[in-house]
């Protein structure tokens, strides 16, 4: 196996030939390790964890490869999948807190979802973090995946293995129960 033709095999060929020769992932680590990097460190907020959580993912994603199959999603879904189960694992394992990475062009986008008025999108930004607190797991991956990472709702159905409408339900659910608290929290 030289370098120059793993060079010239498209994605989907690395991939099936990944499910008899695992030396043909490498090119598929080395592709999406920066993208799931970022999508647990978002969570874990640390770099050592974060390392030892993608390890743990990517080790999983090899000894499953022979399982993937296409769906209509690209396989950078598959493996963000995986990664995003390996933190669900952790949490649980450790009782461990959530970490939040906001920033002002989210926050304004959770401004516009939960439709306030312009004097009370102050106040919003500034009680969002307690608001978000008041969420469980399940709801936070839901509005993280949609309004932090721009997913849609059937990137979001398929990395939380709920259909499409499932996801958007529960994530209006979840944005009318955010609005309600807010209200309650800012009188």
């Amino acid at each position: 196996m030289n370098t120059t033709s793993i060079n010239n095999l498209t994605e989907n060929e690395l991939i099936e030939k990944a499910k008899e020769d695992l030396r043909f992932f490498r090119p598929l680590y080395e592709k999406y390790y920066e993208q799931v990097f970022r999508i647990v460190y978002a969570r874990l907020g640390d770099v050592p964890l974060t390392g030892e959580v993608c390890s743990e993912a990517f080790a999983k994603a090899m000894v499953n490869i022979k399982r993937f199959e296409y769906k209509g999603f690209p396989f950078s879904a598959w493996l963000v999948r995986i990664a995003i189960n390996c933190c669900h694992d952790y949490f649980r394992a450790s009782k461990a807190q959530r970490t939040i990475a906001l920033d002002n062009y989210v926050m304004h986008d959770l401004v516009f979802e939960v439709e306030l008025d312009d004097r009370e999108k102050d106040i919003w930004l500034a009680i969002l973090p307690e608001v978000l607190r008041q969420l469980n797991p399940q709801e936070l991956e839901l509005i993280e995946l949609r309004f932090f990472e721009g997913k849609s709702f059937s990137e979001i159905g398929y990395l939380l293995g709920i259909t499409e409408g499932n996801a958007k339900t529960k994530t209006y659910r979840i944005l009318k129960r955010m609005k309600s608290h807010f209200k309650t929290s800012a009188r």
